[in-house]
């Protein structure tokens, strides 16, 4: 039976060196991406957090700029019931709408 260290020493040197670089690159690359996965995953859930974030501040801006319409569209209403109630109030003191929406003529 052929044991390991008569099988290792009837490869060449350089071929058992070429070997043994290929696989300890490789053990490397694997144990860096054991070692490396949880970096990975923390990564994402760092991007996904930050892109939440911009989202939010995104979303609050919108919500600024609907409050400031919706108060200048609240003025402009304000504005039109104080008017109509100083057209009634006019109609009011003349007594008869009639006589304030007929068109003037020749006065």
């Amino acid at each position: 039976m052929i044991t390991l260290l008569d099988f290792l020493s009837a490869i060449p040197g350089p071929w058992l060196a070429f070997a043994g670089t290929l696989l300890g690159g490789t053990g490397i690359k694997i144990l860096e991406y054991l070692l490396g996965r949880g970096k990975v995953k923390a990564d994402i859930a760092s991007e996904l957090r930050n892109e939440l974030r911009q989202d939010i501040k995104d979303l609050q801006a919108r919500v600024d700029e609907l409050e400031a319409e919706n108060e200048k569209w609240r003025a402009r209403a304000f504005k039109a019931e104080e008017e109509v109630a100083v057209r009634n109030a006019l109609i009011a003191s003349h007594g008869c709408m009639n006589d304030v929406l007929k068109p003037q003529s020749g006065q």
